[in-house]
């Protein structure tokens, strides 16, 4: 059985996925949709058994949905959600035959409880389908039979030989089909785009792609996913006399097929395709299908053919670089970004963006923010070391979105911790801060600066000019002070007092404390024990 969370809220469906224990149904997938435009969608494509949605969302309602449902034919057991304990809801609720009315916060042992009452609801309205049921089971374990089997083909690992003799063993008959590769790209950055999980773009890519194929001799054999914001197609259909070159439904198919999903699903794709001649071959097509990507990353929702693709000899010139620097010596932040979005969209605009022009205007990105950094003694290297700025810079190949985004993180970073920095309180207040709580542990000055990213000089330069003494008075100044505490306030024997502020050798203590006080630390203790 499958099933549907309807939510306008991401943590709701997150959470109810979270806290239910999925292997006690009997549910093969769960699909969300944070609209009831998308879930009417997922309705089309999908056969869906149970449905848990929420009432209360913007534009339409889960009544509205489920009037949707129920007037369309569906055969579904519903289970509604709401904030709201409406006596109306409720008589809605069952007017519309849902099995429950439930209301948030969820308790799960009261929705897992409804949820088998609902599934056992469904089961029985399909006792009748016992027999197809099988046969569906059957065809579902040949379905994954096939992916993997086309999965260790992509990854090509295997020889010829070992694949030969692998699809003999799991009964594949493919000596008399001819098979096409469509590899499909999700990509970012459209604008106001609805929020799809990678699971069901993958159905939607099979389930479109094989209703074009319907008045066709071509049928899609499967989708396999090697990595995440990607997917592989395999279609087949039967050999005919004559070159693969010649039969070109295919290629009108894929076409059709990357129109169709920008359009309806929102979602801007990359695809790459190219006929194959034994499956050994399709590793290595994947790989070149990839550098083909690589080389036209502006592209968006058309297919390109592997065979007619001409590498582009384009390299990179920038010629904005001195106006760039000094758009970030005058901290102009606004329009460096509008200056380097001209500059890319102006490559794009001819679809010559490759991955090669990217790195480049990486590089000249980060040298333009790392060098105005180090002319502020600020270390820009373990300022953007942390796990979202390398996200960042990897997403900064994937097109000119990514790129565009790198570049304004950084820039942007970099100026407010430069603003940061200047309010010379703010760093020395960290630091103040960071002694205050580890005053008894060694500190070194390197740890420190590399604590708020600037050259160690320059932060014992700000702290002395705000406070009047160095890093070093201070700590000394918080240890006798902490000191004067414990002594006056505890029986802890002296050394012990000197190692819990910061000093092994009881000696130094005692020398330091006194220059610091005019008393010893017995002494102290004799004048003012409380």
């Amino acid at each position: 059985m499958n099933l549907l969370l309807l939510d306008d809220e991401e943590y709701m469906i997150e959470s109810i996925k979270k806290n239910l224990d999925w292997k006690k149904f009997c549910i093969e997938e769960v699909y969300t949709a944070f609209s009831v435009k998308q879930a009417q969608k997922i309705m089309e494509m999908a056969e869906i058994d149970v449905i848990i949605s929420d009432i209360v969302m913007p534009r339409e309602s889960g009544f509205d949905f489920i009037g949707w449902v129920r007037e369309n034919g569906y055969e579904v057991s519903v289970i509604f959600l709401t904030s709201y304990a409406e006596f109306d809801y409720a008589k809605k609720a069952i007017e519309l035959d849902s099995v429950d009315y439930l209301l948030k916060p969820v308790d799960f042992q009261n929705l897992t409880e409804t949820l088998c009452e609902a599934m056992r609801k469904r089961e029985k309205a399909r006792k009748y389908e016992n027999y197809r049921k099988d046969s569906g089971h059957w065809k579902s374990n040949q379905s994954v039979i096939r992916r993997e089997f086309w999965r260790e083909a992509l990854l090509g690992e295997l020889s010829r030989e070992k694949l030969d003799l692998l699809a003999g063993r799991r009964s594949l008959e493919y000596s008399d089909k001819d098979f096409y590769l469509l590899y499909v790209c999700f990509c970012a950055g459209r604008e106001n785009k609805e929020v799809w999980d990678e699971w069901t773009l993958h159905f939607a890519v099979e389930n479109v792609l094989s209703e074009l194929m319907e008045n066709s001799s071509l049928s899609v054999e499967t989708v396999v996913s090697i990595e995440k914001g990607n997917c592989t197609v395999i279609c087949k259909e039967p050999k005919e006399e004559g070159p693969n070159s010649e039969r070109q439904e295919w290629k009108r198919v894929f076409e059709t097929f990357a129109c169709w999903f920008s359009d309806k699903l929102g979602v801007d794709i990359w695809c790459g395709a190219a006929s194959v001649n034994h499956f050994s071959e399709t590793a290595q097509l994947l790989h070149q299908i990839q550098k083909m990507r690589e080389n036209s990353l502006s592209v968006r929702n058309k297919v390109l053919y592997l065979p007619d693709f001409i590498q582009p000899e384009n390299t990179y010139r920038n010629p904005n670089m001195e106006l760039w620097k000094a758009l970030m010596e005058e901290k102009k932040e606004e329009a460096l970004y509008v200056a380097m979005k001209e500059y890319l969209e102006t490559i794009e605009r001819s679809e010559m963006v490759t991955r090669k022009i990217l790195e480049a205007f990486r590089v000249d990105v980060t040298q333009i923010a790392y060098s105005w950094l180090a002319k502020k003694e600020i270390k820009a290297h373990l300022l953007f070391s942390g796990q979202e700025n390398r996200k960042n810079s990897q997403n900064a190949l994937s097109g000119i979105d990514g790129a565009l985004k790198y570049a304004f993180d950084l820039i942007h970073e970099a100026i407010q911790y430069e603003k940061y920095v200047y309010k010379t309180a703010s760093v020395t207040e960290t630091i103040c801060q960071y002694i205050d709580s580890h005053y008894s542990e060694e500190i070194k000055r390197e740890t420190l600066a590399e604590m708020v990213y600037l050259n160690t000089d320059y932060m014992s330069r700000i702290f002395k000019k705000e406070l009047g003494i160095s890093i070093s008075a201070y700590l000394m100044q918080k240890r006798v002070e902490e000191a004067k505490k414990l002594l006056s306030q505890s029986d802890l024997p002296i050394n012990t007092v000197s190692i819990y502020v910061g000093y092994s050798n009881f000696s130094y203590f005692t020398k330091m404390f006194k220059e610091n006080t005019g008393y010893s630390p017995l002494e102290y203790r004799r004048n003012f024990k409380k």
